[in-house]
């Protein structure tokens, strides 16, 4: 018995910012939001929104990479003085738009009350009758086909998973045309946070065979096309490919959540300051031997992406080879013992108990990998 369920509508095609007449029929008019960032080239696909469905109540663009407590604290004085009686809010922008957008819309513009939703861990907050609309501009973070927000507290050092079913898009449009401007970096950051969401969600305790065939494709796809990609950035096929690979990717753990590499690179990026994309997938090699043989089920899956399944961990890094991407937490953390306090300590976080492993064959699989 299994059970899958993902409510968000997607739209995919490439160009569609360029098409007012069907932004419009897709989004409708009314009074809306817009979060996004403040860089030119967000001003311009703003101003296609706008043409396609008029001027907005309030764009709010200081938003910052990991939304922290201090920044959302702002931007939900902006939006409770404009936009509290709006029923629509469109979200342009990467996993940090996005998750600021969930944040606020929850909450209706209270910083207060979804806070206390978050910390006190209560049962029940009112749902948002706010209609959430995701375009997304990466093709990483998974946020426009989840129910989650990753929202960070970095005075006190802490990270906080807001969870509702309300926050799931009404809608996803995938202009892939978005991620043309993309550096090198940030494509491989992002790209590198899909394919994590995607073995993340294969060797989960909440793993199903709807997720893992998404699961599969968007792997598929990363380690077949972003060595590719980082060399010819413009190339518009390679970017809808790898646009394509994160939807699947996020199809697939948003009905498992992520799983214990999440749960290793929370501290490494809060600590360290790590991007998040690399800090959640240079364990990926570790983690795929230590489960070798754990399951018959996730080992299927994994015999779908690896022809040589023995050698799959090794294959998995000579992919981060070629596109530069170090898979030695010594390149990060330097000091061994932090690393193992990190990874014991990641056993316990609510992302670390998805993972069908654990810490003694996390520590065979590094020790057999000569990390």
């Amino acid at each position: 018995m299994f059970k899958y369920h993902n409510p968000s509508n997607i739209f995919f095609q490439t160009g569609l910012l360029d098409n007012p007449e069907k932004l419009c029929d897709l989004i409708g008019k009314g009074d809306y939001c817009i979060f996004t960032y403040s860089d030119d080239v967000f001003k311009k696909y703003c101003d296609k929104i706008k043409k396609a469905i008029g001027e907005p109540k309030l764009v709010i663009n200081n938003i910052l990479p990991n939304p922290d407590y201090e920044n959302l604290k702002t931007i939900s004085q902006e939006y409770s003085q404009k936009c509290k009686s709006i029923k629509k809010v469109i979200a342009l922008g990467g996993g940090s738009v996005i998750d600021t957008a969930k944040f606020i819309v929850l909450g209706k513009g209270d910083f207060a009350t979804t806070v206390n939703y978050l910390e006190k861990k209560q049962d029940f907050i009112e749902p948002t009758d706010v209609d959430l609309i995701s375009i997304p501009t990466t093709a990483g973070t998974g946020s426009e086909l989840t129910c989650w927000a990753t929202i960070w507290d970095e005075k006190n050092q802490r990270k906080h998973s807001l969870i509702h079913p309300s926050l799931y898009s009404k809608l996803s449009l995938f202009d892939s045309n978005l991620t043309l401007s993309l550096p090198k970096k940030i494509t491989i950051e992002t790209s590198l946070d899909a394919m994590s969401h995607a073995f993340e969600s294969i060797w989960n305790i909440n793993s199903n065979p709807v997720s893992n065939v998404h699961a599969i494709n968007a792997i598929k796809i990363i380690m077949s096309n972003l060595p590719d990609l980082i060399n010819d950035l413009e190339n518009i096929q390679l970017r809808e490919q790898i646009m394509k690979a994160s939807m699947y990717a996020g199809l697939a753990f948003s009905n498992t959540k992520t799983a214990i590499s999440h749960s290793i690179s929370y501290p490494i990026t809060l600590k360290y300051k790590i991007p998040h994309g690399i800090a959640c997938s240079f364990t990926l090699p570790i983690i795929l031997k230590s489960v070798q043989g754990l399951d018959v089920v996730c080992d299927k899956n994994f015999k779908a992406l690896f022809s040589d399944f023995d050698d799959a961990p090794d294959k998995l890094k000579e992919f981060f080879t070629k596109i530069n991407v170090s898979t030695n937490f010594k390149d990060y953390i330097g000091n061994a013992n932090d690393w193992d306090l990190i990874v014991k300590e990641a056993f316990s976080g609510e992302r670390g108990k998805n993972f069908i492993g654990n810490y003694k064959r996390v520590l065979q699989a590094q020790e057999s990998l000569g990390y």
